[in-house]
Protein backbone atom coordinates (compact mmCIF):
# COMPACT_ATOMS: atom_id res chain seq x y z
CA UNK A 1 0.00 0.00 0.00
CA UNK A 2 1.51 3.70 -0.99
CA UNK A 3 0.92 6.27 1.83
CA UNK A 4 1.55 9.74 0.57
CA UNK A 5 3.83 11.50 2.52
CA UNK A 6 2.13 15.43 1.56
CA UNK A 7 2.10 17.17 4.70
CA UNK A 8 -1.03 18.75 6.03
CA UNK A 9 -0.58 22.20 6.43
CA UNK A 10 -0.83 23.63 9.87
CA UNK A 11 -3.59 26.38 10.56
CA UNK A 12 -0.83 28.72 11.91
CA UNK A 13 0.64 28.14 8.50
CA UNK A 14 -2.61 28.25 6.55
CA UNK A 15 -4.10 31.36 7.98
CA UNK A 16 -1.15 33.53 6.34
CA UNK A 17 -2.71 32.78 2.93
CA UNK A 18 -6.25 34.18 2.93
CA UNK A 19 -4.80 37.43 2.40
CA UNK A 20 -2.93 36.71 -0.85
CA UNK A 21 -3.53 37.34 -4.22
CA UNK A 22 -7.40 39.00 -4.25
CA UNK A 23 -7.52 37.91 -0.56
CA UNK A 24 -10.64 37.04 0.84
CA UNK A 25 -12.28 36.94 -2.56
CA UNK A 26 -10.18 34.51 -3.79
CA UNK A 27 -10.89 31.48 -5.75
CA UNK A 28 -10.66 28.43 -3.94
CA UNK A 29 -10.45 29.87 -0.25
CA UNK A 30 -11.28 26.53 1.23
CA UNK A 31 -8.29 25.30 -0.05
CA UNK A 32 -6.06 27.97 0.98
CA UNK A 33 -6.53 27.35 4.14
CA UNK A 34 -6.97 23.42 4.35
CA UNK A 35 -8.55 20.71 6.82
CA UNK A 36 -7.11 22.08 10.02
CA UNK A 37 -7.75 25.59 10.16
CA UNK A 38 -11.25 25.09 8.80
CA UNK A 39 -11.85 22.79 11.52
CA UNK A 40 -10.44 25.06 14.00
CA UNK A 41 -12.71 28.01 12.82
CA UNK A 42 -16.20 25.54 12.75
CA UNK A 43 -16.33 25.50 8.53
CA UNK A 44 -17.52 21.92 7.27
CA UNK A 45 -14.90 21.19 4.63
CA UNK A 46 -17.88 20.75 2.22
CA UNK A 47 -19.15 23.97 3.25
CA UNK A 48 -20.19 26.79 0.41
CA UNK A 49 -17.69 29.29 -0.23
CA UNK A 50 -20.30 32.54 0.55
CA UNK A 51 -20.16 30.65 3.70
CA UNK A 52 -16.67 30.28 3.82
CA UNK A 53 -16.18 33.65 3.63
CA UNK A 54 -18.27 34.89 6.16
CA UNK A 55 -16.97 32.48 9.00
CA UNK A 56 -13.82 33.80 8.02
CA UNK A 57 -14.82 37.71 7.93
CA UNK A 58 -16.11 37.59 11.90
CA UNK A 59 -13.12 35.38 13.18
CA UNK A 60 -10.65 37.98 11.84
CA UNK A 61 -12.87 40.87 13.01
CA UNK A 62 -12.98 39.25 16.73
CA UNK A 63 -9.40 39.03 16.16
CA UNK A 64 -9.16 42.90 15.33
CA UNK A 65 -11.96 44.27 17.80
CA UNK A 66 -9.57 45.16 20.49
CA UNK A 67 -7.05 46.71 18.45
CA UNK A 68 -7.11 50.59 18.72
CA UNK A 69 -10.02 51.83 16.21
CA UNK A 70 -7.94 53.94 14.20
CA UNK A 71 -5.99 53.20 11.10
CA UNK A 72 -5.57 49.41 11.95
CA UNK A 73 -8.69 47.90 10.80
CA UNK A 74 -8.27 49.87 7.45
CA UNK A 75 -4.85 48.69 6.83
CA UNK A 76 -6.21 44.76 7.96
CA UNK A 77 -9.31 44.69 5.71
CA UNK A 78 -7.40 46.41 2.42
CA UNK A 79 -4.92 43.91 3.32
CA UNK A 80 -7.53 41.32 3.10
CA UNK A 81 -9.42 43.00 0.07
CA UNK A 82 -12.70 44.18 1.86
CA UNK A 83 -13.83 47.10 0.46
CA UNK A 84 -10.80 48.20 -1.19
CA UNK A 85 -11.52 46.67 -4.33
CA UNK A 86 -13.30 44.98 -6.91
CA UNK A 87 -13.73 41.47 -5.26
CA UNK A 88 -12.18 40.18 -8.62
CA UNK A 89 -9.00 42.23 -8.97
CA UNK A 90 -6.58 40.38 -8.16
CA UNK A 91 -3.99 43.27 -6.97
CA UNK A 92 -1.97 41.67 -4.34
CA UNK A 93 -1.56 42.75 -0.89
CA UNK A 94 1.64 45.43 -1.56
CA UNK A 95 -0.56 47.43 -4.15
CA UNK A 96 -3.58 47.61 -2.51
CA UNK A 97 -1.59 49.21 0.17
CA UNK A 98 -0.04 51.47 -2.07
CA UNK A 99 -3.48 52.79 -3.49
CA UNK A 100 -4.79 53.15 0.43
CA UNK A 101 -1.38 55.43 1.00
CA UNK A 102 -1.89 57.20 -2.31
CA UNK A 103 -5.58 58.13 -1.95
CA UNK A 104 -4.67 59.34 1.80
CA UNK A 105 -6.65 56.93 3.31
CA UNK A 106 -3.93 56.68 5.90
CA UNK A 107 -1.35 58.68 7.85
CA UNK A 108 1.83 56.31 7.06
CA UNK A 109 4.15 54.97 5.18
CA UNK A 110 3.27 51.88 2.67
CA UNK A 111 6.02 50.31 4.70
CA UNK A 112 4.36 50.67 7.87
CA UNK A 113 1.11 49.70 6.90
CA UNK A 114 3.02 46.71 5.77
CA UNK A 115 4.90 45.70 9.04
CA UNK A 116 1.36 46.72 11.16
CA UNK A 117 -0.31 43.73 9.19
CA UNK A 118 2.32 41.55 9.25
CA UNK A 119 4.40 41.86 12.25
CA UNK A 120 0.84 42.50 14.70
CA UNK A 121 -1.87 41.75 13.27
CA UNK A 122 -1.02 37.85 11.57
CA UNK A 123 0.42 36.89 14.88
CA UNK A 124 -2.34 38.31 16.65
CA UNK A 125 -4.57 35.66 14.61
CA UNK A 126 -1.89 32.86 14.82
CA UNK A 127 -1.94 32.76 18.65
CA UNK A 128 -5.93 33.31 18.64
CA UNK A 129 -5.93 29.61 17.71
CA UNK A 130 -4.82 28.37 19.95
CA UNK A 131 -7.78 29.87 22.31
CA UNK A 132 -11.00 28.07 22.13
CA UNK A 133 -13.37 30.05 19.23
CA UNK A 134 -16.31 31.80 20.40
CA UNK A 135 -19.46 30.44 18.73
CA UNK A 136 -20.85 32.14 15.30
CA UNK A 137 -24.45 32.69 15.50
CA UNK A 138 -26.84 33.01 12.89
CA UNK A 139 -27.46 37.26 13.43
CA UNK A 140 -23.39 37.30 12.88
CA UNK A 141 -23.75 35.51 9.70
CA UNK A 142 -26.76 37.82 8.71
CA UNK A 143 -24.18 40.89 9.46
CA UNK A 144 -21.18 39.03 7.51
CA UNK A 145 -22.97 38.22 4.90
CA UNK A 146 -24.43 41.88 4.47
CA UNK A 147 -21.01 43.31 4.48
CA UNK A 148 -19.66 41.05 1.79
CA UNK A 149 -22.49 41.91 -0.33
CA UNK A 150 -22.07 45.14 -0.19
CA UNK A 151 -18.17 45.01 -0.19
CA UNK A 152 -17.40 47.15 3.08
CA UNK A 153 -15.52 46.78 5.81
CA UNK A 154 -17.45 45.94 9.29
CA UNK A 155 -16.81 49.07 10.75
CA UNK A 156 -17.77 50.95 8.06
CA UNK A 157 -21.57 52.64 8.75
CA UNK A 158 -24.21 51.89 5.64
CA UNK A 159 -25.31 54.87 4.49
CA UNK A 160 -29.03 56.25 4.26
CA UNK A 161 -30.17 55.01 1.09
CA UNK A 162 -31.42 57.42 -1.22
CA UNK A 163 -31.47 61.35 -1.12
CA UNK A 164 -28.35 63.62 -0.39
CA UNK A 165 -26.19 60.76 1.28
CA UNK A 166 -26.62 58.99 -2.45
CA UNK A 167 -25.55 61.90 -4.30
CA UNK A 168 -22.58 62.43 -2.51
CA UNK A 169 -21.68 59.01 -3.13
CA UNK A 170 -21.42 59.38 -6.90
CA UNK A 171 -19.81 62.85 -6.82
CA UNK A 172 -16.38 63.62 -7.36
CA UNK A 173 -16.61 67.12 -6.52
CA UNK A 174 -19.48 69.44 -5.34
CA UNK A 175 -21.83 70.17 -7.89
CA UNK A 176 -24.65 72.41 -7.53
CA UNK A 177 -27.70 70.45 -7.51
CA UNK A 178 -26.16 68.13 -4.47
CA UNK A 179 -25.31 71.70 -2.86
CA UNK A 180 -28.80 73.11 -3.23
CA UNK A 181 -30.28 69.57 -1.49
CA UNK A 182 -28.03 70.02 1.16
CA UNK A 183 -28.45 73.94 1.82
CA UNK A 184 -32.49 73.19 1.59
CA UNK A 185 -32.51 70.04 3.64
CA UNK A 186 -32.24 69.16 7.37
CA UNK A 187 -28.91 67.47 8.60
CA UNK A 188 -27.74 66.80 11.87
CA UNK A 189 -24.70 67.01 14.22
CA UNK A 190 -23.06 67.59 17.47
CA UNK A 191 -24.16 71.15 19.16
CA UNK A 192 -23.18 72.84 21.86
CA UNK A 193 -25.47 73.55 24.94
CA UNK A 194 -27.05 76.10 23.31
CA UNK A 195 -27.51 74.32 19.99
CA UNK A 196 -25.08 75.59 17.70
CA UNK A 197 -23.05 73.05 15.76
CA UNK A 198 -19.58 72.42 17.33
CA UNK A 199 -16.44 72.89 15.56
CA UNK A 200 -13.53 70.30 15.50
CA UNK A 201 -10.11 70.78 14.91
CA UNK A 202 -8.52 68.31 12.38
CA UNK A 203 -4.88 68.47 12.77
CA UNK A 204 -3.50 70.61 10.52
CA UNK A 205 -6.77 70.77 8.67
CA UNK A 206 -8.25 73.62 10.35
CA UNK A 207 -11.90 73.76 11.89
CA UNK A 208 -14.54 71.99 10.33
CA UNK A 209 -18.68 71.41 11.37
CA UNK A 210 -19.34 68.19 10.82
CA UNK A 211 -23.00 66.65 10.01
CA UNK A 212 -24.88 64.03 8.99
CA UNK A 213 -27.45 63.64 6.33
CA UNK A 214 -29.49 60.81 8.20
CA UNK A 215 -29.58 60.40 12.38
CA UNK A 216 -28.58 56.65 11.80
CA UNK A 217 -25.66 57.94 10.27
CA UNK A 218 -25.11 60.33 13.25
CA UNK A 219 -25.58 57.39 15.68
CA UNK A 220 -23.33 55.12 13.78
CA UNK A 221 -20.81 57.89 13.94
CA UNK A 222 -20.64 57.81 17.72
CA UNK A 223 -20.82 54.22 18.31
CA UNK A 224 -18.05 53.82 16.83
CA UNK A 225 -16.54 56.48 17.68
CA UNK A 226 -17.37 56.79 21.45
CA UNK A 227 -17.69 60.73 20.91
CA UNK A 228 -20.06 62.27 23.61
CA UNK A 229 -21.91 65.73 22.58
CA UNK A 230 -23.87 67.96 24.91
CA UNK A 231 -26.18 68.06 22.14
CA UNK A 232 -27.86 66.90 19.29
CA UNK A 233 -29.13 69.28 16.82
CA UNK A 234 -30.82 69.70 13.39
CA UNK A 235 -30.76 72.50 10.98
CA UNK A 236 -30.42 73.26 7.62
CA UNK A 237 -27.61 72.96 5.62
CA UNK A 238 -28.07 76.78 5.31
CA UNK A 239 -28.33 77.29 8.32
CA UNK A 240 -24.79 75.60 9.36
CA UNK A 241 -23.01 77.49 6.41
CA UNK A 242 -24.16 80.71 7.62
CA UNK A 243 -22.88 79.55 11.59
CA UNK A 244 -19.68 78.41 9.42
CA UNK A 245 -19.09 81.54 7.63
CA UNK A 246 -19.90 83.71 10.69
CA UNK A 247 -17.27 82.01 12.77
CA UNK A 248 -14.25 83.88 13.76
CA UNK A 249 -11.80 81.03 12.32
CA UNK A 250 -11.99 80.03 8.49
CA UNK A 251 -14.16 77.25 8.77
CA UNK A 252 -15.20 74.43 6.73
CA UNK A 253 -18.05 71.80 6.72
CA UNK A 254 -17.66 67.78 6.47
CA UNK A 255 -21.07 66.13 5.50
CA UNK A 256 -21.39 62.90 6.85
CA UNK A 257 -17.37 62.01 7.80
CA UNK A 258 -16.39 58.67 8.27
CA UNK A 259 -15.30 57.48 11.69
CA UNK A 260 -11.40 55.98 10.38
CA UNK A 261 -9.47 58.71 9.28
CA UNK A 262 -9.41 58.50 5.05
CA UNK A 263 -11.56 55.87 5.28
CA UNK A 264 -15.31 55.72 3.37
CA UNK A 265 -14.27 59.09 1.72
CA UNK A 266 -16.14 58.41 -1.72
CA UNK A 267 -19.54 58.56 1.39
CA UNK A 268 -17.81 61.93 2.33
CA UNK A 269 -18.60 65.82 1.01
CA UNK A 270 -16.17 68.16 2.20
CA UNK A 271 -17.22 72.19 1.85
CA UNK A 272 -13.86 73.89 2.40
CA UNK A 273 -13.75 77.54 4.12
CA UNK A 274 -13.60 79.55 0.36
CA UNK A 275 -16.40 77.03 -0.64
CA UNK A 276 -18.64 77.80 2.49
CA UNK A 277 -17.71 81.70 2.00
CA UNK A 278 -19.00 81.77 -1.42
CA UNK A 279 -22.08 79.97 -0.30
CA UNK A 280 -23.01 82.28 2.77
CA UNK A 281 -23.09 85.10 0.09
CA UNK A 282 -25.66 83.06 -2.01
CA UNK A 283 -27.93 82.52 1.22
Amino acid sequence: MVTSTRKRKKPEDSVRGIHKRNGIWQDGLAKVMGPELLERWGIAEDAETSRVREIVLLRLNRVLDPFPKAEMPVIVWTAYNLGAASPGEESGVVRRLERLVGEGGVECSVRTCTRRFNDVFLPAVVKSLSAEQSPITDEDLGRASRWLAANIRPDAPRPAAGGLSTAIRRLRAPMEPVLKMFLDGPVHGPADGAGVPLAAKLDNRGEWLCVFTGEGLLAAYRESTGAGWPRIGRWTGRDVVRTAAGRIFPTGILIDPSPVLGAGAGATLPLPPGEIARLAREC
